[in-house]
């Protein structure tokens, strides 16, 4: 009854309304605009019934672009005089569309270091470490040089790219989308179609939170006011390399212009000409010239939250977040989420007004500065890691709401099930059939829609980070579901994603935002209503014992004994998550109104994903604990973090360590869930 009368709230009127609101100015975090947009949501939620609705302040190194340029000499013909070129880092304006019209600032890379330097400009492809062995074994050196890439589709972190870079010894780095990727060779582009038209510029973050996210000057521990500060210098997250994003309108020229050897079949884009990787001598060099200058300032952003509390269970929180800040106006990335969070709290208030609460307390975030370096979720994670540590059931993120029509989530294991129990039940707005029917009959298309997913499964096992779920899972332990509609975008973080854009391609009747709203909603009033929280372990250690036995396959046949321990520790897991399943059947059923078990249960349950962390982190980034799951530095997920890259790394000690730890926290969360008395590690 609850859940047919929530099912019938979300309104895709209302949710337009939100997202026209949400995307009519830029509000990049920090700015003016942002912390309006944190009021609106206040009163907002205040005005559907919310409870202790409040703004968090966080004070953070926030640094904004006060001059950026790219300029190149130009050689005329033989005779004529040189010209200066200089790269426009602007967007033109497109028909239809009265935001792309607009000044809407300089675009640059968060966290870029500051520098003004003028040297030779080599093309070194997806700007990848194999990249980079490619130049270097056909003698084209790149160190103290400036290295144009290109944005890579799939999707590697801007971030990874700065650090090879760095680590290569590169003067400065321009990043360009390349139409082969995500314009004109994909489909129409955008007003014609969703694809990105020729000045679409990606803007984007290059800081490298895959050591540590957050503030990068307080790692570990929250930017509240009077906080311990570390001095930029000391800060492993910052990038000392300068870069600078490009459309490929602006990277053409440079590109046109580099002689030397012909690229790779791979490397080759979607302009019509031969791209050449530069390196050529003397007079025939490309000589670029790049100045950016950073203000490095601290300055405030804001987390809104807000809840509804439980009636049984008040201490036990069910929390959903998005983040509210955006590179221009946020069209996909964040607004799209963003309305599909107004219309959760819309919906979720209208209840609570009626008389129907939840038996645990749900909690709803507004994150902040998620754009820079998944800024306010991880400060203020970090401020309540203890509250959290002992009372979180779950988070459920939602990013991007909806691009497109294909659903695809991740989550760890333990929450397959309600995953797919609640695709079931909610209705594919298009074909009137359920989620999980339509993205199951769609294949491999959904499944791909997230990095990492694999198969045709619903649910993908494998998390890497990007997105404001990375502090409770990560650092914490908390269960997490990441999920998202997605369909052709060429316009991510450029002036065209806007209102305009969503409503002629990505969700045009707002049905597939309140589709959205109904998979959240109903995933967390089942966390915040259930008699006991439904986290299944049964299946998270199976798929523990899948990622020893894929990592086996990796390390040198020699070492591949080593990881025996896991996978018995894994199989220890397994035969403990079978007993706590009849255990619940029991409860529930021959032992129905044993409150004080159920408590008890559940109490297991939620300890169960925090004994799969461990304090120390895992080797060289001690902010990331959980031994099962971290990014990788492409944000690409990397299972069994100890053991993968002591494999790469071919160090058989730290290894056999890892396993250790691993095998250690395994057994751990095995007597857990048998609720053995007194468990210690």
């Amino acid at each position: 009854m609850i859940e047919r009368r929530f099912l019938a709230l979300p309104s895709p009127d209302k949710a337009r309304d939100a997202h026209a609101f949400l995307t009519a100015e830029p509000h990049v975090a920090g700015s003016p605009r942002d912390r309006a947009l944190a009021e609106w949501v206040r009163d907002r939620w205040r005005e559907y019934g919310l409870e202790q609705v409040a703004i968090t302040e966080h004070e953070v190194l926030l640094p904004y672009a006060t001059d950026v340029s790219v300029e190149m000499t130009v050689r005329q013909a033989p005779g004529e005089p040189a010209r200066l070129w200089r790269a426009s880092l602007k967007e033109d304006p497109v028909p239809g569309d009265p935001f792309s019209a607009r000044d809407v600032g300089l675009p640059y890379h968060a966290y870029s270091a500051s520098g003004d330097v003028t040297a030779q400009v080599i093309y070194a492809g997806g700007g990848n470490p194999a990249d980079y062995d490619w130049l270097a074994e056909h003698g084209v050196d790149v160190k103290g040089k400036i290295v144009l890439v290109r944005y890579s589709v799939p999707y590697s972190y801007r971030g990874f790219k700065a650090l090879t870079a760095q680590r290569r010894h590169v003067a400065g780095l321009l990043i360009y989308s390349d139409p082969a990727d995500d314009g004109f060779k994909k489909g129409k582009t955008y007003p014609d179609g969703p694809w990105g038209p020729e000045s679409h510029i990606q803007r984007g973050g290059t800081v490298y939170d895959f050591l540590v996210p957050g503030d990068p000057l307080t790692p570990g521990w929250p930017s509240l006011p009077g906080a311990r500060r570390i001095a930029a210098r000391d800060a492993v997250s910052l990038p000392n390399i300068m870069s600078v994003p490009l459309s490929w309108k602006d990277a053409r020229p440079i590109l046109e212009a580099l002689k030397g050897p012909d690229a790779p079949a791979g490397w080759q884009g979607g302009l019509p000409f031969t791209y050449r990787v530069g390196g050529s001598r003397g007079s025939d060099a490309t000589m670029v010239r790049m100045r950016v200058k950073m203000d490095d300032k601290v300055r405030p952003i804001w987390t809104v939250t807000a809840r509804i509390t439980g009636t049984t269970y008040p201490n036990q929180l069910v929390i959903a977040g998005n983040h509210r800040d955006a590179w221009v106006y946020g069209g996909v990335d964040p607004s799209s989420g963003t309305a599909s969070l107004m219309e959760l709290a819309r919906s979720l208030g209208t209840l609570a007004k009626q008389g129907t609460r939840p038996t645990r307390t749900i909690v709803l975030a507004s994150w902040d500065a998620e754009e820079f370096t998944l800024t306010s979720s991880t400060e203020w994670g970090e401020e309540h890691e203890a509250d959290l540590a002992a009372h979180a059931v779950a988070y459920l993120n939602v990013d991007s709401s909806v691009s497109g029509p294909s659903f695809g989530a991740s989550a760890v294991p333990a929450l397959n099930r309600l995953v797919t129990e609640v695709a079931e039940t909610v209705l594919d707005p298009d074909s009137g059939r359920s989620i999980a029917a339509v993205t199951e009959h769609a294949g491999p298309r959904a499944a791909s829609a997230l990095p990492g997913a694999t198969g045709a499964e619903l649910v993908n096992n494998r998390l890497g980070s990007g997105s404001d779920y990375t502090v409770f899972l990560n650092f914490i332990g908390v269960p997490v579901v990441d999920m998202s509609f997605t369909g052709p975008y060429g316009v991510y973080h450029s002036a065209y994603d806007n209102h305009v854009w969503m409503t002629k391609f990505g969700d045009p009747g707002f049905r597939y935002h309140t589709a959205m709203t109904r998979l959240w909603g109903l995933m967390l009033l089942r966390l915040a209503n259930a008699d006991i929280v439904p986290l299944d372990y049964t299946p998270y250690a199976a798929r523990i014992r899948e990622f020893v036995d894929e990592l086996a396959g990796r390390a040198r046949p020699s070492d591949r004994d080593m990881l025996a321990p896991a996978r018995l520790a894994a199989g220890r897991l397994a035969a403990a998550a079978d007993r706590m399943a009849r255990s619940i059947d029991r409860t529930l059923h021959a032992d129905a109104g044993d409150r004080s078990r159920s408590a008890a249960i559940a109490s297991a349950l939620i300890a169960t994903e925090r004994a799969l962390t461990d304090h120390d982190g895992i080797p060289g980034r001690p902010w990331y604990r959980h031994l099962i799951y971290a990014p990788k530095a492409t944000y690409a997920p990397e299972v069994l973090p100890g053991l993968a890259e002591a494999i790469e790394a071919g160090d058989r000690e730290r290894l056999a360590d890892q396993v250790k730890r691993l095998a250690a926290a395994l057994d751990h969360a095995a007597a857990i869930l048998n609720m053995e008395p007194r468990i210690t590690r």
